[in-house]
């Protein structure tokens, strides 16, 4: 009886084998199709013929060379080593795991290419991309493609990966984060979104060093204290006078005065004195309702502030629509003698050209910082847990989710992540007597003298890229003491002041934008008032227009343009508003 029944089972086994081996490779994204989350086994595709080894020194599993794509869905494109399978650290992590990732960028829009990618079906393993919560597009977008069945739910696999477990914590991300976005009502349960850089501790919450910047020569010729600019009144004097003198730039021509980079990123720099201090776009009015930060007086005047800057010739008139190559000639070069973005993109300008190293007296340095609007001073205010982040995503078409999430696991590592960051021991670094990697004394002294080729030396190396677009929770700063490699000893001094004079400032509470989206007509206030490029083209129409009366005009019409669409649906939305925040006493504005 025992035998009869052993080889009842063996063929019900062999059945089964069977039919699992004719459904391999289904790619149908129907419901009834997609595999249970908790089965990895069978969303794996052909790898599964090659199932992984457990490594008995470490624990982490070991795949037979496999090779995965992910797409790194940033306008702009990505720089990788030449060489993505061979380079050193692709190598190292491929000794480790047996997993090789390629990286591959876009230069469109983000919302395009999702929008393109997940109506054509053709999708990598993997895709990096901004997931900003709330009603950002690209946030809708892949919202859609998870309840079309277009994503693979994590939620019963995450668990197993220790580096990757801690996600959903709070204070790794908010609250209203976690309720609104990564567990959005229409995922019915399900997770599919995996949020990253976020911070590991409040040491490592990224500063942006956002602001206004000057050429460093340009204050010391006109007797200016940089560091007493405070008021865009103040800005504007100085912007005056420095068009006045006829400044050159490196190579004698004659220059611009203010600059921005990719798509007037950032003007809102040059007039954020005109600002009150908050968190969203809802401003608390003097009788304590709320409205929307695009139908106040304040808005317009911070317009009618860039128009001034644009109509007295002291706005680059490209900037609203150049490209970060573009900008990077004009700071490179010294031929912007303000610019207004992160002070990290002005600074590797001026390494891109050499200008940083051959023309010191050239080099920016931070205007202000300035005031808000009640003299206070600017900080970058930032939620207890991020509120909105870059985030990774696993499409239908991911050919083995588990090598995919070992991967990622191992580089969130610390010894994944110290490899991915500064190589090879002895090679690159060397540890300190505090258990710290650090870059070898050669590299230092390059990075220090502003070579900009030593970073793209160690990127052929497979240093640094890889982990700027797979990290998770930043520990780095935890782990080493610094961000990036050489910034505990050949960091740029004029940035390590400046993170010290704009911090970062946590806070708590519940922001207004995570309560609001629950408007039943959100879907239709969102289409005319929060999506497309319509009030990009109001404003940009007023920066242009010939007198300050005509702006304002503009202006003005885009404001009755938000209260008159869809039958005046706007106001309806802000008494929704209102009662949002009177629904909680954690209210953040």
């Amino acid at each position: 009886m025992k035998k009869r029944f052993l080889g009842i089972l063996l063929t019900m086994v062999m059945i089964l084998s069977l039919l699992s081996g004719c459904n391999k490779g289904n790619k149908d994204t129907n419901e009834e199709a997609k595999p249970a989350a908790s089965d990895a086994s069978t969303v794996t595709g052909e790898s599964t013929d090659q199932p992984a080894e457990t490594s008995a020194d470490t624990g982490s599993k070991k795949f037979d060379d496999v090779k995965l794509k992910m797409l790194v869905c940033w306008n702009g494109g990505f720089k990788t080593a030449a060489d993505q399978y061979n380079n050193e650290v692709a190598t190292a992590i491929r000794d480790k795991i047996g997993v090789t990732v390629e990286y591959e960028g876009i230069m469109m829009s983000e919302t395009e290419k999702l929008n393109l990618m997940f109506a054509s079906g053709d999708m990598p393993d993997i895709i990096n991309a901004p997931y900003w919560g709330g009603d950002a597009g690209e946030t809708a977008v892949i919202k859609k493609a998870a309840t079309e069945g277009r994503l693979l739910p994590i939620e019963d696999l995450i668990g197993k990966y220790p580096n990757l477990a801690n996600a959903y914590d709070i204070g790794i991300v908010s609250q209203s984060y976690l309720e609104n976005d990564l567990d959005f009502e229409g995922f019915g349960g399900h997770r599919y979104i995996l949020p990253q850089e976020t911070p590991g501790d409040d040491a490592d919450v990224t500063n942006w060093t956002y602001g206004v910047f000057v050429r460093g020569d340009v204050p010391k010729t006109l007797g200016i204290d940089p560091t007493t600019i405070k008021t865009a009144d103040q800005l504007y004097d100085f912007m005056e006078k420095a068009k006045e003198y006829g400044f050159k730039d490196a190579n004698g021509n004659d220059c611009i005065v203010a600059t921005t980079y990719h798509n007037g990123w950032d003007s809102t720099g040059y007039s954020i004195n005109y600002s009150q201090k908050q968190f969203t776009d809802y401003v608390k009015q003097a009788d304590g309702t709320y409205t929307y930060k695009y139908l106040t007086d304040d808005w317009i005047t911070r317009e009618l502030f860039i128009w001034k800057l644009v109509n007295k010739g002291l706005m680059d008139v490209e900037c609203f629509k150049q490209t970060d190559a573009q900008a990077d000639e004009k700071v490179g070069n010294g031929t912007a003698l303000f610019a207004s973005a992160q002070f990290g993109s002005v600074i590797n300008s001026t390494k891109l050209t050499g200008l940083y190293s051959s023309n010191p007296d050239m080099r920016y340095i931070p205007v202000g910082p300035m005031t808000y609007k009640d003299g206070s001073p600017l900080v970058q205010l930032e939620q207890n847990g991020r509120n909105g982040s870059p985030a990774i995503i696993f499409p239908t078409s991911c050919s083995n989710i588990d090598a995919a999430l070992t991967y990622l696991d191992y580089v969130n590592s610390e010894e994944g992540a110290r490899l991915c960051q500064y190589g090879i021991e002895g090679d690159t670094y060397t540890m300190n007597d505090k258990g710290q990697p650090r870059l070898n004394a050669d590299i230092l002294e390059r990075k220090k003298a502003g070579d900009a080729t030593v970073d793209e030396e160690l990127r052929q190396k497979g240093i640094t890229y890889i982990l700027g677009r797979t990290l998770q929770a930043d520990k780095r700063f935890t782990w080493w003491g610094e961000i990036n490699p050489g910034d505990a000893d050949a960091a740029v001094p004029e940035q390590v002041a400046y993170k010290k004079a704009r911090p970062v400032e946590r806070v708590n509470g519940y922001p207004l934008t995570g309560l609001v989206i629950k408007y039943e007509n959100y879907d239709v206030v969102k289409k005319f008032a929060f999506e497309g490029t319509t009030r990009d083209d109001y404003t940009q129409r007023a920066y242009f227009a010939g007198t300050e009366e005509e702006a304002r005009a503009i202006l003005k019409d885009y404001q009755n343009y938000l209260l008159t669409q869809e039958n005046g649906i706007f106001k309806d939305y802000l008494k929704f508003v209102n009662e949002c925040a009177k629904s909680r006493d954690d209210i953040l504005d």
